[in-house]
């Protein structure tokens, strides 16, 4: 079994994510299982896929270690 691949709603009220098994179309027509209306799936934009990677992102930078106070409170008072 193949990994599902999200098609948007075409819906402007709903336009959630709906999980298509198998290959997707763009002339194909989907039923969204959220608000019921038909819908033609959208042709993927590079723009997309491209715009978030790991490559992009900058260098993690090593947090600096503070010093903590100590804590003087270790035992409870006598009564």
């Amino acid at each position: 079994m193949s990994s599902p691949v999200n098609v948007k709603c075409g819906n402007p009220g709903c336009g959630k994510l709906n999980p298509v098994y198998g290959d997707v179309f763009p002339e194909r027509e989907y039923t969204c299982v959220f608000c019921g209306q038909m819908f033609k799936a959208q042709p993927k934009s590079g723009a997309e896929t491209e715009g978030k990677s790991k490559q992009a992102r900058g260098k993690k930078v090593p947090r600096r270690k503070e010093s903590r106070p100590q804590n003087r409170n270790m035992r409870k008072p006598l009564l």
